[in-house]
């Protein structure tokens, strides 16, 4: 895995058009009618999400008058890392993915750490393939060829932490609920369980149960992932809620779930008796 991939490399590039686009003082109306398109497609890549080519970079370039080479040069570097394309933006993974999973999906392929905190399911990086049909299949509502190709992307997705080169660093704080729950019938969560209790032994896997006997406490409120990336660029939150997907990336924001995150890790069993809870409920499925 590259220190830079393509997803971060855009949200790199639309941070510093957006810099000097405001150094300027233009609105994003000014720098659309540059390019001839509309404010929404600049929004779009003032947030990474959207696509350049390299002539409306250079219209861009000199449009804020940046005439020095080597600043010039490292930003068509920057966009030409950001053009490749990532497997999650293949035609056929992007039809079955739901509206900004393939934003979270390659952040999530550029991460370097990242943090989860589930509530209701267990963590889409740890689900064994049984267990993540029946959480995709919606309760029935999808088809089985649309639920496949979901549960597909999702086990591709797992390839971070199963590398044998530079794995994703996965620590996941698990509500004890989550492991009570039978999602895909009693066969399928025992083997979700073994499944997890042999993920924590992996080097690059960290897993911790919330018990319900702490009542009430921090976190509850919903899910949320914090994803941390290569020395320059800053963490990234993803909040996943019922009505929609939030990426947060102020400082303060981020830092206020990283305060959770570290309130949750630090009330929860600690790997060992957590790797113990799951064998034991295993055991008893």
């Amino acid at each position: 895995m590259p220190d830079h991939g393509p997803t971060v490399r855009r949200k790199r590039l639309g941070s510093e058009l957006r810099r000097l686009r405001e150094v300027k003082d233009d609105d994003q109306a000014a720098v659309a009618a540059v390019l001839e398109c509309s404010t929404s497609k600049i929004s779009r890549i003032e947030k990474g999400q959207g696509k350049l080519k390299a002539s409306e970079l250079v219209l861009l370039l000199d449009h804020f008058k940046v005439t020095d080479p080597a600043a010039r040069q490292t930003l068509i570097e920057i966009h030409r890392e950001a053009s490749k394309i990532g497997w999650w933006e293949e035609p056929s993974i992007e039809a079955v993915m739901p509206s900004g999973l393939g934003v979270y999906v390659g952040l999530e392929a550029d991460a370097r750490r990242a943090g989860t905190f589930e509530i209701g399911y267990v963590p889409g990086l740890l689900q064994t393939e049984e267990y993540a049909r029946a959480v995709l299949s919606d309760g029935g509502r999808r088809s089985p060829a649309e639920t496949q190709s979901m549960v597909n992307v999702r086990m591709r997705r797992q390839e971070r932490i199963t590398t044998d080169s530079n794995p994703l660093e996965l620590w996941a704080v698990i509500d004890e609920a989550v492991l009570l729950r039978q999602v895909g019938g009693a066969s399928a969560m025992r083997e979700q369980l073994h499944a997890l209790a042999a993920a924590a032994e992996r080097p690059n896997v960290t897993i911790q149960v919330y018990p319900l006997n702490k009542g009430v406490y921090p976190g509850q409120r919903g899910p949320f992932t914090i994803l941390e990336f290569a020395a320059g660029d800053s963490n990234i939150a993803y909040v996943d809620g019922q009505g929609g997907n939030l990426f947060l990336e102020k400082d303060e924001q981020v830092q206020g779930l990283v305060d959770v995150f570290n309130h949750l890790r630090a009330g929860a069993l600690d790997e060992s008796d957590s790797t113990a809870l799951i064998r034991a409920l295993a055991a008893k499925e």
